[in-house]
């Protein structure tokens, strides 16, 4: 019997948290955040001055009897926010199982999260056959994610992520998070993550890298495969070949980081030997996304 993606344990903690945005990009429905706007919700705000236009049902006649003073009720607008989140899905992320499951975890974990917090949640599989998780809000449809997310299938073409993020970017999405290992050549990915970013929402990044990934243990002449362009390269993989392979791989890493810096996108690289629950409630907390 396969693990659930999400335990009953984990899914009682993210109860307790929610996105936070900067940029405050709302929908236009109701939710569960307030916003610095009054509006009509049932949480209190204070009391302001009657002016002539307001709506007499707010007057409140209790504060009237005491001053002989017309004062309305205000109260907070609450809105909802637009979480979307883009699952990478070439096959590079689906090769080592480890990764996959883990990236499937992390994706469904977010999106309970945000139902959980009454935001409007969409799911988007780069590069898959499957169908998009469409906008959906509230907490009855929770299992219906982690179901849907359970059954995302990984890219069987050859297509790579930077390629295919362009029909699946959502504009109006107020928080955008993306899951992948980000393994394609620097300027293709900066040219991907502008475009996520161009309609000014919040982008966080997650790098999600499986262990052999930063330290191979392969040995020996060796023939690899790109597994989404299907180049193929003879290797002899001795010390110095590691060496260089992990400066190359540790230079990667920084430079992706100092580009999502200097553009004000969220960045968070984290490995599958990384426990769940640390890259939650820890990681993504301690950088102020939740």
């Amino acid at each position: 019997m396969n693990e659930p993606l999400l335990t009953s344990k984990l899914m009682y903690q993210l109860d307790k948290y929610r996105f936070q945005s900067r940029n405050m990009k709302r929908g236009h429905h109701k939710g569960g955040r307030r916003s610095t706007k009054q509006g009509t919700s049932l949480e209190f705000s204070d009391y302001r001055i009657y002016q002539p236009g307001d709506d007499l049902r707010q007057i409140d006649w209790n504060v009237f009897a005491r001053t002989n003073k017309h004062y309305i009720k205000r109260f907070l607008d609450e809105k909802e926010l637009l979480v979307t989140v883009y699952l990478d899905c070439t096959k590079s992320m689906s090769l080592i199982p480890e990764k996959w499951q883990f990236a499937k975890r992390l994706t469904a974990a977010i999106g309970y999260m945000s139902l959980s917090a009454d935001d409007r949640v969409g799911i988007f599989p780069i590069g898959s056959t499957s169908h998009p998780f469409g906008y959906k809000k509230g907490k009855a449809f929770s299992n219906r994610i982690v179901h849907y997310v359970d059954n995302i299938s990984s890219s069987e073409s050859e297509s790579t992520f930077s390629d295919s993020v362009p029909s699946f970017i959502q504009p109006k999405s107020s928080v955008s998070i993306l899951i992948s290992d980000l393994l394609e050549p620097i300027e293709l990915l900066e040219k991907a993550l502008k475009k996520l970013q161009a309609y000014k929402q919040e982008l966080y990044v997650i790098q999600l890298l499986g262990h052999e990934e930063i330290n191979p243990h392969y040995h020996g002449d060796l023939e690899l495969l790109d597994s989404e362009t299907g180049d193929r390269v003879n290797v002899s993989m001795n010390r110095i070949v590691k060496v260089r392979y992990g400066e190359r791989i540790a230079n990667h890493l920084e430079t992706l980081e100092k580009f999502c810096h200097g553009r004000g996108i969220g960045f968070l690289s984290c490995q599958t030997k990384d426990s769940l629950e640390d890259v939650l409630f820890n990681r993504m907390p301690s950088k102020g996304w939740v």
